[in-house]
């Protein structure tokens, strides 16, 4: 036989809430998770203070019936808004969670097909719920605008104060501006094992910076120990406040908060009032919240600070770098000369065999090759110095250095296959030198990166105002990802299959002598087309004013 349960359900809605407290809250919970905000928390967190609001309507529901003057209840919508404010929930998700307990209720009286569906308590209900939406919306707008303000306040002071010593008092000073009840405030730091007092403020406690206070045996290190708010109603004989300066100084609220970046523990923050034995929950929300950014703001200071003090070190380290490759380059200079000096007076003399002959020309060559690896070091080090490369225009012909190049780069990579070429006029004012450092560190590139068996070719095109020179080679393209940063000092093109790739200044040198002359350079790599690199060289038919 079947039971009719229709009777069982209560038939007061007050009851009805009571009865199904739980239901109500597990069709709560599924509903809620429909939020973004909802989604990250946590059962406890989510739920919040749900249950003390369904016991409070409940009981208002009973003092309407027996005919009481009674308010719809506002403490735990109040306390709701504000942890609501403080994970992130804006104002239309907070009246969303408020809309869904309606509907969660209403759908669970007709689905049981409780007597309640038919009291007249269900327009209480609605009223209640609605005085809960605008308690909520009231609260979250004026906690929200007063946390804002603060922070503003604290970024400010934060912009005119970049260093911690500085900053961190000018902190203290807007809360203490902003929080009427506090009448003391101070920030310890996390050093090591040991917080320590780095800034205070308020009723002559500026005296306790520097004190250290030890973890878990303090409410500070309390706090740091389990990263969580504790407060004390009683400072001067609660047990777990230690400090001496703190137990005498008059306070009888004391509240202390985590200072936390991620989940990583900068330090504690602590507010202590004389008046109060308690702080109000938006005091607590808009001192929590203050905490967190100066979390931010001490950690953000600390790392410009390390970033500052490793690039001064680097700095002396490049400073240091570039004068002992300067000093090195300078004390090779004389030595390679006597080398290359010797090698010509062997060649010149006596009849050599042809195996000596060899021997002299590979002493020479190697000579020649690290007294290059000299020229540019020295370059570098001009350059690094914030000095111009040094040049000496004369009239020379851009086609005759590139012949003359060429020819030499010829005779050492006898198995390559090296073209110059010309159109127009390629004559002009020059440092022959210089330019021709620039052409042989470019054909050199091309020979060490180019394809087996592929010219490198060397194209001038010259017209009244310019000359431009294409150095040109096949083979595999240079990385795309090196392209921006190709002209940069000790940067190579990719790996260099004929030879051991020299010291990654060629370019770079190149680049500073082109500019010396007023000219330009670029480069392009692609898979079809190969390397080229295409200079320009202002062509001028006199003497140009000389440059440093």
């Amino acid at each position: 036989m079947e039971t009719d349960t229709t009777e069982e359900e209560p038939r007061r809605l007050a009851d009805f809430l009571r009865t199904h407290r739980e239901t109500i809250l597990s069709d709560w919970l599924t509903a809620v998770r429909s939020l973004a905000p909802a989604r990250r928390l946590d059962r406890p967190m989510l739920i919040d203070h749900l249950p003390q609001y369904l016991d409070d309507l409940a009981d208002f529901l009973d003092e309407v019936r027996a005919g009481h003057t009674a308010a719809e209840p506002v403490k735990a919508p109040v306390m709701h808004a504000l942890e609501r404010l403080e994970v992130g929930y804006n104002l239309s998700e907070v009246v969303e969670e408020y809309a869904l307990l309606r509907q969660c209720i209403v759908e669970l009286v007709h689905r049981e097909g409780a007597p309640a569906m038919r009291s007249a308590q269900l327009v209480r209900l609605h009223s209640g719920i609605d005085r809960a939406i605008v308690t909520s919306t009231a609260r979250y707008h004026e906690a929200s605008e007063r946390t804002l303000r603060a922070l503003d306040r604290i970024s400010s002071a934060a912009l005119t104060h970049r260093q911690p010593e500085k900053m961190l008092p000018e902190l203290l000073k807007v809360l203490l501006e902003t929080c009427a009840a506090v009448d003391a405030a101070a920030l310890l730091l996390l050093e090591g094992d040991v917080l320590r007092v780095r800034a205070a403020a308020g009723i002559g406690l500026e005296n306790t910076i520097g004190e250290m206070v030890s973890l878990g045996h303090s409410l500070a290190g309390r706090v740091a120990q389990t990263r969580a708010p504790v407060s004390s109603t009683d400072a001067a004989n609660d047990s777990l406040v230690t400090r001496e300066s703190i137990r005498r100084s008059g306070l009888r609220g004391y509240y202390g908060a985590p200072m936390m970046l991620g989940d990583e523990l900068v330090g504690v923050a602590t507010i202590g009032s004389r008046s109060a034995a308690e702080f109000s929950e938006e005091d607590r929300l808009l001192f929590r919240t203050m905490s967190g950014r100066a979390a931010a703001l001490i950690a953000q200071a600390r790392a410009e600070a390390e970033v500052a003090r490793r690039n001064d070190e680097l700095a002396a380290a490049l400073e240091y770098r570039n004068m002992m490759l300067g000093v090195l380059s300078h004390d090779l200079h004389n030595p390679l000369a006597v080398i290359l000096m010797s090698a010509d007076a062997l060649g010149r003399g006596e009849p050599l065999s042809e195996m000596q002959q060899r021997a002299v020309r590979r002493v020479a060559a190697n000579a020649r090759r690290v007294e290059n690896l000299v020229r540019d070091l020295l370059d570098y080090t001009r350059t690094g110095q914030g000095q111009a490369l040094p040049i000496s225009p004369r009239e020379a012909d851009l086609l005759a250095l590139c012949h003359q190049v060429v020819d030499g780069l010829q005779a050492l990579h006898p198995d390559m296959e090296l073209r110059c070429t010309a159109e127009g006029r390629t004559d002009g004012w020059f440092d022959s030198d210089r330019v021709t450092q620039v052409i042989s560190n470019l054909v050199t590139n091309g020979i060490v990166h180019g394809a087996a068996g592929a010219p490198v070719t060397v194209a001038l095109r010259g017209s009244d105002q310019e000359i431009w020179m294409e150095v040109h080679n096949e083979g595999p393209p240079i990385p795309e990802a090196l392209l921006p940063h190709i002209f940069e000092p000790f940067r190579h093109g990719g790996a260099a299959p004929k030879a051991t790739p020299g010291l990654g200044l060629g370019l770079f040198i190149a680049q500073q002598i082109v500019a010396a002359h007023g000219g330009s350079i670029e480069l392009q790599s692609k898979d079809e087309e190969g390397t080229t690199v295409r200079v320009r060289w202002p062509r001028r038919d006199s003497q140009p004013s000389a440059r440093p």
